[in-house]
């Protein structure tokens, strides 16, 4: 059986534009496009609703032309050069956002806290993986000031809404006061726990003379038990929930961008695996949300372990754990990578057919000694050589592409490299590498996944090897180097 488990980095040797990055840029390009003035605060209808609007709106005759194309899309990409391959392998003219499109998303990107927050670490997060540990990070500087707040409100049976920042001078009198440093306020902003005082900047007098006032900003009374009704607290729920939906929304984003625009690359001729060892798969495994192996080299048997993208997307997007006892507490499960696959119903079981069969044989072996007892030690030694050689092999050829081994996705990682724990049952892993960098990282993460003497053990009995990416090439490149 030959099974192949794919990550992005299989989209991006298809220079398919799947990275993080990618998507920022494309989002960045669309939030900036001049499509005439909004209403002020948007937040005063529902993302939903908001839709509604813009689609009645859109059907309007007069309704300008927001249209933009694959070239204004990525107008400014930071990956110019991996851009300039997608426009050689694919017919970019036939992607083209409509004005209603690029509306809508206008309008969900302002509205969405999540993309707020990313926008803010844009230049910091650079991979899918780290954009799941900065979820984690926001969860946490949240709930740090959750508690602040339950706190006095316990210690004066209420709390004053009023947000400043620690740079401000406190005294006695303002003790219920919460004090903040400018970047946490300004990030809690973006994640909708505060909002900001319109008062901002405003000029004041001092004993130094007249100063600009320092940062202030409220507690969102969205999420007091009773809005409005601060003397009734802090409702840590319907925050969570708000961060939970804000983060299904993000998903919708996401996955449009996926259908609009990934989904729509078609290739200007058909793609072609330059690699002697390659084996096609019989099965695919695929941590990525596109399908690209069926659309754009063949039809196979593809199991999605963190969902797919499209009109009935069930994608997964979140931290592998909770790490942080506060967030336990609290049960902020919906973010975790497994809250979702249940709840979504994705393809969340890995080889284990496989694994039944290593624990069916396991079992099979222990009846046999059993059953066999003192008997015939030929027979016996016969019996077992049958049985540990010809029913123990699982013949499996597995090949890794574009998957980080990230400790994030460790469960999956330990659950391969179980099968040949007890014998070898004729697993075989290859690990294909874009650069020696990337083959450098792979393998500590393996190590810090699985540790030394088992990677070890595979490497030294040619159970695990590493190779270079195939290449992929379009068949009338071939053609006319023939």
């Amino acid at each position: 059986m030959n099974i192949l488990i794919v990550g992005n980095g299989f989209d991006l040797s298809h220079y398919l534009p799947t990275k993080y990055d990618h998507f920022m840029d494309v989002m960045g390009a669309i939030e900036k496009k001049n499509t005439g003035s909004k209403v002020h605060d948007l937040t005063i209808h529902s993302v939903r609703t908001w839709m509604e609007m813009l689609e009645n709106m859109s059907e309007e005759k007069d309704f300008p032309d927001y249209s933009m194309n694959f070239d204004e899309l990525y107008s400014k990409t930071r990956d110019p050069k991996f851009i300039k391959k997608t426009k050689g392998f694919y017919l970019t003219e036939q992607v083209k956002l409509s004005a209603k499109e690029v509306l809508k998303l206008q309008y969900r990107l302002e509205l969405n806290c999540w993309y707020q927050y990313f926008r803010k670490h844009v230049n910091d997060i650079k991979t899918w993986i780290d954009f799941e540990q900065k979820i984690e990070s926001a969860l946490i500087l949240a709930f740090k000031f959750i508690k602040k707040i339950h706190l006095k409100f316990e210690k004066y049976g209420k709390i004053d809404k009023t947000i400043r920042s620690l740079t401000k001078i406190t005294s006695e009198k303002e003790d219920e006061k919460i004090y903040i440093s400018e970047l946490d306020i300004d990030l809690l902003i973006k994640l909708g726990l505060f909002k900001l005082n319109i008062d901002y900047g405003k000029v004041t007098n001092s004993d130094f003379g007249e100063i600009a006032d320092s940062r202030k900003g409220f507690i969102n009374d969205n999420w007091f038990h009773v809005k409005e009704k601060i003397e009734y607290g802090f409702c840590t729920e319907k925050y969570m929930s708000f961060l939970n939906s804000q983060l299904e929304d993000f998903i919708e984003i996401f996955n449009l961008y996926l259908e609009l625009v990934i989904s729509q690359l078609t290739p200007v001729d058909k793609f072609s695996i330059e690699n002697a060892d390659w084996i096609y798969p019989d099965k695919i495994f695929s941590f990525n949300y596109t399908n690209t192996y069926e659309r754009i080299c063949d039809s196979v048997e593809v199991e999605y372990l963190h969902g797919r993208h499209g009109v009935e997307q069930n994608i997964v997007l979140g931290v592998s754990d909770l790490e942080d006892d506060s967030l336990k507490k609290i049960k902020a499960y919906g973010f975790t990578k497994y809250h979702q696959k249940l709840f979504k119903d994705t393809d969340y079981l890995f080889l284990d057919e496989y694994k039944k069969k290593v624990k069916s044989h396991k079992l099979r072996v222990e009846y046999f000694e059993k059953d066999f007892g003192d008997g015939d030690p030929i027979a016996k030694k016969h019996g077992r050589m049958e049985l540990m050689e010809d029913k123990s092999k699982l013949n499996l050829n597995v090949s890794i592409w574009g998957h980080s081994l990230d400790i994030s996705d460790q469960d999956y990682i330990k659950d391969l490299f179980s099968l040949n724990d007890d014998m070898d049952r004729n697993v075989r892993v290859m690990v294909y590498y874009f650069d020696k960098n990337a083959k450098f990282s792979l393998l500590n993460n393996l190590l810090a996944i699985l540790g030394k003497d088992k990677v070890e053990h595979w490497m030294k009995n040619k159970w695990l090897q590493f190779k270079e990416n195939p290449k992929i090439v379009l068949e009338n490149a071939i053609n006319s180097e023939d």
